[in-house]
């Protein structure tokens, strides 16, 4: 019908009914595309939200396998001095280092002398959501952090854990009294020295993690309610932690849990 009209004009030469159709259509189109783009708006923002909670979820685990690591180093330290000592007396037969804890209702047929917490450091959502560009509207800084965080967890995951664990295996055979040869001692305190490298590289990690997620804001409750169920996860964790690691774990607190009271 417009175009009809348009054309009519043009026959008419009535140049300004010409642009005053002109002007209808680039209003009618710049009003359609401003609608579409305000739902655009709306549902990014949408999606930006749902996943923001789940990101929270990720984040709060995150946070509570660095705690747990850090909670575990001053242990981890002194086993790995202690069985370092062991191996450089030469002139002493070896006495054999039965592990000091259990594994918390995981059976292995070997005992083992040390043991490292096998945790997840990232975030499959983040990941996700952020290749689809849903945490575009996150601050920059904000963004910028999280992605260098969970990049650093994704090297923890994918190497030192597994290696720790490689060479934390290969360490069982101490449990038991052996007859040890200089090489034999000289390769597991090779083996240690090198579980404790990566050990401290996992632990550095987890401070920066800390201190990370901390300055998002992000693991701050949002009311009293998730506070609350905060604290009881938080209380659950720690029985079951002590249960597992003794006198080595030292329980986990949340500096956010201490502030809540200023959330509502």
């Amino acid at each position: 019908m417009l175009l009809r009209r348009m054309t009519q004009h043009v026959k008419e030469q009535n140049w300004f009914a010409v642009g005053l159709d002109f002007l209808i259509v680039v209003m009618g189109v710049g009003f359609a595309m401003m609608g579409q783009q305000a739902l655009s708006d709306r549902q990014a923002r949408s999606d930006y939200d749902r996943a923001l909670v789940d990101l929270r979820s990720g984040i709060y685990h995150a946070y509570n396998t660095s705690k747990e690591r850090l909670a575990l180093v001053e242990c981890r330290q002194a086993r790995y001095r202690e069985l370092g000592t062991q191996l450089m007396q030469t002139d002493t037969p070896w006495p054999g280092m039965p592990r000091e804890y259990e594994l918390g209702g995981i059976e292995t047929v070997f005992p083992r002398v040390t043991r490292s917490p096998q945790r997840l450091w990232t975030s499959a959502l983040w990941d996700a959501e952020l290749a689809k560009g849903t945490f575009d509207l996150m601050d920059d800084y904000k963004r910028d952090m999280l992605a260098d965080t969970f990049a650093s967890g994704a090297l923890i995951e994918q190497k030192f854990q597994f290696d720790v664990s490689d060479m934390e295996a290969n360490l069982q055979a101490l449990a038991y009294p052996l007859d040890l040869s200089l090489s034999d001692r000289l390769r597991y305190y090779d083996l240690l020295t090198r579980a404790d490298a990566a050990s401290a590289t996992m632990e550095l990690v987890a401070v920066q993690y800390i201190r990370n997620f901390e300055e998002t804001g992000f693991l701050t409750p949002l009311n009293t309610a998730e506070a609350t169920e905060r604290r009881e996860d938080l209380a659950q964790g720690n029985t079951s932690l002590l249960a597992v690691y003794g006198d080595c774990f030292e329980p986990i607190v949340y500096p956010s849990l201490e502030r809540v009271e200023t959330v509502e």
